[in-house]
């Protein structure tokens, strides 16, 4: 069985080659299955603001699919999705809060690949999403990151595995698109990342 793996710099480069519209898709994509992640935390905490974070993300999908965002409201949607992401200061401390993190910086570097449409951004939402992950599973199972053989059980985790592939599995479907079917392959890619993100810490999909 095939272990996906984090490769920051190749997926830049695979990124590289596409449109920048396909880059805001897939970025969009990353961000858009932690977004139960911020409304958990909210919940609990009382903190954030989701419905102001999942309307920046709706505005983005809504881009791609032609109603075209100026740069004067990329750059206020950005300040502002900043001033949504919880701090790892805020107190109290949350286990919801390091995911809500991760989750309202994968949207601001969303916007932020749209607005530049450099393919780091979209790299930088993978990471956080990937990077959730990676932290999720390594508190749930208490794994020691010091001790040997610790960081290939988190990579090998099965929530951490399929998280990889889906965003293997979008590289690979804008890869073979080209520059065509943007509207088309962001609905497919929103539509899927909706559904999984009801099940990105626990799910099956």
């Amino acid at each position: 069985m095939t272990t996906h793996h984090f490769d920051e710099t190749q997926l830049e480069i695979k990124l590289g080659q596409v449109s920048w519209q396909h880059r805001v898709a897939f970025a969009a994509s990353c961000a858009e299955r932690l977004m139960p992640a911020y409304v958990a935390f909210s919940k609990r905490s009382g903190r954030g603001d989701p419905a102001a974070l999942r309307g920046m993300l709706t505005q983005l999908w809504d881009d791609l699919a032609g109603n075209r965002l100026d740069d004067g409201e990329l750059r206020s949607k950005i300040d502002a999705c900043m001033a949504l992401i919880p701090q790892e200061d805020d107190a109290p401390w949350l286990m919801e809060q390091a995911a809500a993190e991760d989750a309202g910086a994968a949207v601001a570097y969303a916007l932020r690949c749209r607005q530049s449409g450099q393919a780091k951004e979209a790299t930088w939402a993978a990471r956080r999403t990937y990077e959730a992950l990676d932290h999720y599973v390594i508190n749930r199972e208490n794994i020691d990151t010091t001790k040997p053989g610790a960081e290939e059980r988190v990579l090998g985790h099965p929530l951490v595995q399929r998280e990889l592939a889906r965003q293997r599995r979008d590289l690979d479907e804008i890869l073979c698109v080209g520059d065509t079917e943007v509207q088309e392959v962001a609905a497919r890619l929103r539509d899927r990342a909706v559904t999984e993100g009801t099940n990105v810490f626990g799910g099956t999909s």
